[in-house]
């Protein structure tokens, strides 16, 4: 699953390239996030023990990036120095390189600090981006809207591609997509009424923000999971997530039936794997059943279109994505199955998309 840091701290992670930027192929490996509540594009290299690249603050612009040295041990933790064009340190990043093997790729979290500043220092997560592309470009578009008389305030980030082959198509799906996320929050502030506004704390503010990572790119194909950070008062705030993926070959949306040979029962296989793989995890503290997928979250998980409409094509295999409380608690947050293509192959189109996962 995702880390409940991005979650519980209600800080939106995913943002490729400055807003007029591009990205294509890089020398390292892409990683996108936020360092206490600035957009970061990171792009690290792996060696043994040593780490090492650049980053910019996307405020900032890419022209001003911050290199970046450090070490990884065996469990994953790392140390990375941060310094200036001049050399001088400027920063330094502890934290942990995690590989779950329900996402799609790394995940770096752990805490930026200021030179020689003691304690905890300021929270940073990044997510590994999948970008495979040789002559496709992505960049990242940003809308931001306020609503002052409901005490809102909307942001959202898409992507959209140039370089390739019926990238149009893609880019107005995109936008189309993100668009309606948008227009649906502010249906839902229409329903608030004066003396909701009036009674919400000074402090405290209605808000969406929508963020997008690259769960699997080629000049072929593109799979793209969004995620909705919304508040609109109460206890916490609710997360929301839908996905496309995209066939630039063809020119169209793929559909999930579209990964599957024509009458396979395909949904009950999907069902039940992932079903089997939510019931048997366990608390990483106590080592008890988590109850993921369990009564009353157990009609989540039960092959319907609508339980399974969110999922992506990566490199480990088919990736679910369950909106928080579909198949758990809120605390538990939203959680990821990966289902490798070996598990699918007999019932998947050989030449499809979910073939990308054999790779």
């Amino acid at each position: 699953m995702k880390s409940n840091f991005f979650r519980f701290t209600g800080i939106v992670l995913i943002a490729l390239a400055a807003a007029c930027g591009v990205m294509g192929q890089k020398a390292g490996t892409p990683f996108s996030g936020n360092v206490g509540g600035a957009r970061a594009e990171m792009d690290i290299t792996r060696d043994g023990d040593t780490l090492g690249g650049s980053y910019y603050y996307r405020r900032s612009g890419s022209a001003n990036r911050l290199t970046l040295k450090g070490k990884i041990a065996a469990d994953g933790s790392f140390t990375m120095l941060e310094s200036d064009a001049t050399g001088k340190q400027t920063g330094e990043f502890r934290g942990k390189w995690k590989q779950d093997p329900n996402e799609s790729g790394a995940s770096l979290e752990g805490q930026w600090l200021k030179p020689a500043e003691k304690g905890e220092g300021t929270s940073f997560y990044a997510i590994e981006q999948m970008i495979y592309f040789t002559k496709t470009q992505i960049a990242t578009r940003d809308i931001k809207e306020a609503v002052p008389a409901k005490r809102a305030k909307l942001s959202a980030e898409y992507p959209e591609l140039t370089g390739g082959a019926n990238v149009a198509g893609f880019n107005q799906l995109a936008k189309a997509r993100v668009m309606k996320s948008l227009a649906d929050f502010k249906k839902d502030l229409g329903e608030l009424t004066p003396a909701d506004i009036k009674a919400m704390s000074a402090a405290m503010g209605n808000s969406l923000d929508v963020s997008y990572s690259v769960e699997y790119a080629d000049d072929d194909l593109v799979s793209i999971n969004f995620s909705e950070d919304s508040f609109t008062g109460g206890a916490h705030g609710s997360h929301g997530t839908f996905t496309i993926t995209y066939d630039l070959k063809q020119g169209r949306e793929v559909k999930l039936a579209d990964l599957f040979k024509p009458g396979s029962k395909y949904l009950a296989t999907i069902a039940d794997i992932a079903t089997r793989d939510l019931k048997g995890r366990k608390d990483p503290d106590s080592g008890e059943n988590s109850g993921l997928a369990q009564d009353i979250f157990e009609d989540g998980a039960k092959p319907t279109a609508e339980n399974y409409a969110n999922w992506n094509i990566t490199k480990k295999g088919l990736l679910i994505t369950f909106p928080q409380y579909q198949v758990a608690s809120y605390a538990a947050g939203p959680q990821t199955v990966i289902i490798s293509f070996s598990k699918l192959k007999d019932i998947a189109v050989a030449d499809g998309a979910l073939a990308k996962a054999k790779m």
